[in-house]
């Protein structure tokens, strides 16, 4: 004689089964945010250092040569990011919208100050995220 499932344990364990995979879900976007703003604050370091070397381990696309000549110019770079909002983001890939504001020091010449609103698309890199580009 075969026995059947009550429905009540049949959806319990359906439950159950759905709960563990949106606190999987949680917990991978909970890490890739971590990740990113982690990204984040290396790539404005790295920019502070006037490091174009330290730049490209953060942003791999950047023409590092260019980027070292820029450097040279500059007595000082000051780099903040912050209101950071992760548009979406999975284990590989993440968008973020954030403010970065620069204060360029040239070697001649005077301070300048820019703040501007960018989209920056990253992707996990082995075991670091990177910036991949930016939308604006």
């Amino acid at each position: 004689m075969r026995r059947t499932r009550p429905a009540a344990f049949v959806a319990v364990t359906l439950a159950l089964a759905l709960w563990a995979q949106q606190d999987l879900r949680a917990q991978e976007q909970a890490a890739a945010e971590a990740g990113v703003r982690d990204a984040l604050q290396r790539y404005s370091a790295a920019l502070q250092s006037l490091d174009a070397a330290a730049v490209k381990k953060v942003q791999p696309s950047i023409p590092v040569e260019n980027l070292a000549k820029a450097f040279r110019e500059m007595r000082e770079l000051k780099v903040e990011i912050d209101s950071v909002r992760v548009l979406s983001s999975n284990a590989a890939t993440a968008r973020v919208s954030c403010r970065v504001t620069q204060t360029l020091t040239p070697k001649a010449g005077s301070r300048q100050t820019t703040a501007v609103i960018r989209v920056i698309r990253l992707r996990r890199d082995a075991n670091a995220w990177v910036i991949d580009g930016f939308e604006r």
